[in-house]
Order: structure tokens, then C-alpha cells, then sequence
């Protein structure tokens, strides 16, 4: 297992990594992430061998890294930087060949199994065709491909890797690391990847760990580290969070890289009745059209629940897979209350989630105007035995209006409350 224990490294006697600890072991491929400047490179580098550590120690399989020569070392422990190769001349295989120098007994006494390496490792990246070329003829991602190479070619138990999908496109950066992840698996070879992506941690990684200002924030599966509350705190960023309907894993997007519309605080006010993701394009289209939102009830986890939290939008919450209980509803009604408005998202309504139904119901009781988006007929989305149907027919009996699209939707909204601004003005 190659391990940083309590490790602090720097330049110049300053750390930049604080108190590390951080293990790989031979098949796993463990993710490390976080912002720029982050300290994420300055770990690899300690773990490499290329920086020696301010404090703590590192251990290679229960000895520490003093007990190997370089060369001992290198033939245990591969690692490819960021930088790409120099132009001096060489040729894609030549470089690729540095990467034997730890099996050789001199620089020119390429053995056979040495050029066998090297063809698997130009082939394993995709480089075959380029192997005449010299590194002034390729393209960033070609030379990214390059340092991988040599590490692969190198054969060492462990892999190093800092951003190696830097400068790939989409199509290589996924097949890199579908590479790596059956590399660690079928020849039993830790791998550590530095990535900014953090799907491509998600679908392909066994263990993430999330590094900022320099010290490990959390550590463990995708599932245990990739969630929103931490990512924000990290990134500084609303992040919602799905999952893959493919693998399963969790699946993120940054919602907005600046701040969202802010309505000013005498903008109308619009409740909106979510769940299941049908929310979010709603709350969108409100802000974006000047209404000031709110939300409920929503369950803990549920899609809407993140974006209305990420949006920082003032909302009502049940725990997750719960009904809605008469606090969560008693609430609900304080909020809608004070709206101008209350519209009714494409919400397919069960039985956990029809007193949200019923909310709109009393609402339309009291007088506000009700308003719903709906592409789909309700009983396509009634899963109450019709329950949820009766409401909506009273809805619509009582002068509910309903739009086929956002775009009516917010037409509807605005014509009203600029009738009811002049009536009162």
C-alpha cells in the first residue's frame, strides 16, 4: 500500500498541505479533488518522491521511502506530472522508453521486454500511429498522452497521475479512464488521479478524497463524498446532484456559476407546488421573469429540494420518503399565504405528496389565483386512484388557469399581476 501519514509539504519551509492522510492500494483507483490551488498537486509531488515532506511521513507496502533507492523506488512507483515532455528532439517512442530506465542497466540497452512495454503503453493511450513523431509535431492532448505513457511503461504497482485528462477531449478523457480503471484491476495496480471533473471521479473512481485550503476535508466512496452541502462548501458553487441512469453513481451539475436572479424585494411572489425535479425548471423561469419563489413541501433529497436550497430559495421540507405531516402542511399554508400567486408544477401526485394538491385547494379557497403548467393530463400523473384527479377538476371548476408551456406560464402570471397592480394603483 503506498500511504501519506500526517503529512505537511511546501516550498520554501511554507506548507501547502496540511496534516495529509491518504492511502492507495494495489486495484483501486482513489480520485483526488478540489479547487485550484488547492494543494492537490503539491501532495502528489510528496507522494512521488519529488518533494520531500515538511512533516509526516510516506510508506511504500510498510517501509518508508528512505528504505529505497531511486531506482527501487521507481520501479515501484510511476508518476506523470502535469508538464508535458520538453522539445528536445525525441521522438514519441524515445520518451515513452524514459519510463523503462528503472528495468535498465544503462539509458541505451533497450531490452526486448523494455520495446515490448513500450508498444503496450502507446497502445494502451492511443499512440501507436504516433510513434515516429517527434513532441514538436502533437497537440497538448497528444503530449498529456505522452507522460501517461511513460508511466504506464514504467510497470511500477503504483501510478501517480496529475490531471492526465487536462487538455483531452470528451471521447479520451472517458476512454482514459475507463483505460485505468481495467489497468488497476486486471494488473492489481494502485492508481491516484488528480481531476477537476467531477463526474468523471464519480462513475470511475473506488474512493474520492476532497482536499481544500490544503488539508482533506472527507474521504471515502462517490456516494459518502460527493454531496451537495460539502461540494458548495468547497467550490463555492450550488451543485445539484442526480444519479447516473446507467451506473448508478452520482451524477453533478453546477447550477449557475454566478449568483441567481435576485427579484427585488417588492417583485411578486409565487409559491410553487414541486417534487420529483419538476420543480426546478419552474423556480428557473419565476426568478428569470422577476417573481420573487418559494416552495414546499418538499422531501429531503428530492431533486426540487436541492435546487430550491441551491437557488437559496425560502422552502418547506419533510424528511425523506415521508407523507406529509400536519407540521410540514401547517407551514406550507403560512407560506402561501403570503404569496401572490400559487402554480403547480407537472408533479406526478401519490399519495405521500397529495396534500400538496390540497394545499392549492385551500389556497384557491382564500383567494389566490392558481395557476398550473401541464403538458401531460392529469390522470397520467394520478397515482391516488383518482383522488388527485377530483382535486385538480375543483381546481380548474374554482379558476385555476393552465398553460402548455413555460413560456405561457409566466405570460399568464405577469398580464395578471400587471392587471391587479393597476387596479390597485
Amino acid at each position: 500500500m503506498l500511504r501519506a501519514e500526517s503529512v505537511s509539504a511546501g516550498y520554501n519551509q511554507v506548507p501547502v498541505v496540511h496534516e495529509a492522510t491518504l492511502q492507495v492500494a494495489p486495484g483501486q483507483v482513489v480520485a483526488l479533488l478540489g479547487p485550484n490551488g488547492s494543494g492537490k498537486t503539491t501532495l502528489v509531488r510528496a507522494l512521488a518522491r519529488t518533494l520531500r515532506p515538511l512533516a509526516g511521513k510516506c510508506w511504500l507496502d510498510g517501509r518508508p521511502y528512505d528504505a529505497y533507492s531511486p531506482t527501487a523506488f521507481a520501479r515501484q512507483v510511476a508518476y506523470a506530472p502535469q508538464e508535458t515532455p520538453a522539445e528536445m528532439g525525441f521522438t514519441v517512442a524515445e520518451l515513452v522508453m524514459m519510463g523503462r530506465y528503472p528495468h535498465q542497466k544503462g539509458f541505451w540497452s533497450a531490452s526486448r521486454a523494455d520495446w515490448e512495454a513500450v508498444h503496450q503503453a502507446l497502445a494502451q493511450t492511443e499512440l501507436s500511429h504516433l510513434a515516429e513523431r517527434t513532441i514538436s509535431q502533437l497537440s497538448g492532448g497528444e503530449r498529456q498522452r505522452v507522460n501517461l505513457a511513460r508511466a504506464l511503461a514504467q510497470q511500477a504497482r503504483y501510478l501517480l497521475l496529475d490531471e492526465p485528462t487536462a487538455h483531452l477531449d470528451l471521447h479520451h478523457q472517458t476512454q482514459l479512464m475507463h483505460n485505468l480503471r481495467q489497468y488497476a484491476q486486471q494488473k492489481e495496480v494502485g492508481v491516484l488521479v488528480v481531476l477537476h471533473d467531477l463526474n468523471l471521479a464519480s462513475q470511475y473512481a473506488d474512493w474520492i478524497a476532497l482536499i481544500h485550503q490544503g488539508r482533506i476535508l472527507a474521504q471515502g466512496t462517490p456516494e459518502e463524498v460527493l454531496q451537495p452541502a460539502l461540494l458548495e462548501q468547497v467550490y463555492q458553487t450550488p451543485v445539484l446532484r442526480q444519479t447516473n441512469p446507467l451506473t448508478g453513481k452520482p451524477l453533478l451539475f453546477a447550477l449557475s456559476p454566478n449568483s441567481p436572479p435576485t427579484p427585488p424585494p417588492n417583485a411578486p411572489h409565487a409559491f410553487v407546488v414541486a417534487g420529483g425535479g419538476a420543480g426546478a425548471i419552474v423556480y428557473y423561469a419565476l426568478l428569470a421573469a422577476g417573481w420573487r419563489v418559494s416552495t414546499g413541501v418538499l422531501n429531503l433529497l428530492d431533486t426540487d429540494e436541492e435546487v430550491a436550497r441551491a437557488l437559496r430559495l425560502t422552502h418547506i421540507t419533510e424528511q425523506p420518503f415521508s407523507p406529509i405531516s400536519d407540521n410540514a402542511y401547517q407551514r406550507a399554508q403560512q407560506l402561501a399565504q403570503t404569496a401572490d400567486a400559487l402554480v403547480i408544477a407537472e408533479v406526478p401526485f401519490g399519495w405521500g405528496n397529495l396534500r400538496n394538491l390540497e394545499l392549492a385547494v385551500w389556497a384557491q379557497a382564500q383567494g389566490k389565483p392558481i395557476y398550473a403548467l401541464s403538458t401531460l393530463p392529469i390522470e397520467q400523473r394520478d397515482f391516488t386512484n383518482g383522488a388527485a384527479t377530483r382535486l385538480w377538476q375543483q381546481l380548474l371548476a374554482n379558476g385555476m388557469q393552465v398553460a402548455d408551456s413555460l413560456e405561457r406560464l409566466t405570460a399568464l402570471l405577469d398580464r395578471d399581476a400587471s392587471a391587479q397592480s393597476s387596479q390597485e394603483s
